[in-house]
């Protein structure tokens, strides 16, 4: 008994050498597709053949090793045959071809986006910043403060006395909190190093300024206005934990984190929406780094709560600093200049507030 005839296909050949086409029929026998017409006979693998992807309108085509191409104004015509020839697509061909496939797929990918910039990109710059030198962080800082110097900031009117006294208590807060770190690390882990720092006391500009700021550098640069000085005049403990809460930054490395990360976002936004547009590349870097620093003000602002229940401080007290503030932004309208870990960057005032009140009661 004959075995029956393979499935054929009439379709047009082109050679690779000349636009001409060719009718040809076309069927597939074991594993090798047959191209047969007028003078050609070809045998080509299957394995050798590209089948593009199927589109729901147009010819269909193949393309040959050799620059060669064969196609079908029947596209009915032609998927009709290469399922009778046991060609079948891939799984990716048949997933776009479905409305629902292609709705998962979508799903996913923004699944994946959103977890790799919620957790991903943090931890890949947490990552990338510990094998990053200490002293990188000590160049950038000192680029960094010396730009801030020749724009910003002007030379302290606080008397040489006052500063060394702020120094000396902040100096002596830090210290007691160390000791108690130590003294819990046994029941709580072994307590983080503190890294070098220096503290800066600075004048702003009347217009234009500052204005009542603190702010961190890589390097461990801590500055600190003449302005705050003087809006905490009657509460040092609360300029303490402003200051903890800027040691904190320099502790976790915020800077070196900031960078990286705007770095890795500008990359994987460029990636994902190409050059189409500067504008809608920048605004996923910004909208994540604003996400990004509110982390790390709330990691800041948690060792500053530990420093000052250390030296027997109410963390609670840290919404007189706000209370200030909002009532100096009431009264003047002109705004300050946004720091890269500045105030002006800081989450809302009472999830701050909140989370300080909430440190009052820990132990």
């Amino acid at each position: 008994m004959n075995a029956p005839a393979p499935p054929a296909l009439a379709a047009d050949y082109f050679d690779g050498h000349s636009a001409r086409a060719h009718p040809v029929r076309l069927t597939v026998q074991g594993r090798l597709l047959h191209i047969d017409g007028d003078g050609i006979a070809r045998q080509v693998p299957l394995r050798r053949v590209s089948w593009p992807e199927r589109q729901r309108h147009g010819a269909r085509q193949a393309y040959l090793p050799d620059h060669g191409l064969i196609s079908s104004a029947d596209a009915a015509g032609w998927d009709a045959w290469a399922a009778r020839s046991g060609l079948r697509e891939g799984l990716a061909a048949r997933w776009m071809q479905s409305w629902r496939g292609v709705l998962v797929a979508l799903v996913l990918f923004v699944g994946v986006m959103v977890g790799g910039w919620r957790w991903g990109l943090p931890a890949a710059a947490h990552g990338l910043v510990a094998l990053t030198p200490a002293s990188v962080d000590a160049q950038l800082g000192a680029l960094a403060f010396e730009q801030f110097e020749g724009r910003f900031l002007q030379a302290s009117k606080l008397s040489p006395e006052r500063q060394a006294a702020l120094r000396a208590r902040f100096e002596g807060a830090v210290k007691t909190a160390v000791k108690t770190a130590h003294a819990a690390a046994p029941t709580r882990g072994t307590a983080t190093p503190l890294p070098a720092w220096t503290l800066h006391f600075r004048a702003t500009p009347d217009k234009g300024g500052l204005g009542p700021n603190a702010f961190a550098l890589p390097g461990g640069h801590i500055v600190v206005t003449d302005a705050l000085v003087d809006l905490l005049a009657d509460r040092p403990d609360v300029l303490i934990g402003v200051l903890g809460h800027e040691l904190g930054h320099v502790q976790h490395r915020h800077g070196m984190r900031s960078l990286v990360q705007v770095g890795l976002l500008t990359a994987v936004s460029s990636l994902v929406l190409g050059d189409f547009s500067s504008l809608l590349t920048a605004a996923p870097v910004l909208l994540g780094q604003a996400a990004y620093s509110r982390g790390f003000e709330f990691e800041a602002d948690a060792d500053a709560a530990r420093l000052m229940r250390a030296n027997g401080l109410d963390p609670g007290g840290f919404a007189v600093l706000f209370e200030r503030l909002r009532g100096l932004q009431q009264r003047d309208q002109r705004g300050a200049v946004e720091l890269p870990i500045g105030l002006a960057t800081h989450p809302p005032d009472a999830e701050r507030v909140r989370r300080m009140q909430a440190a009052t009661a820990e132990r």
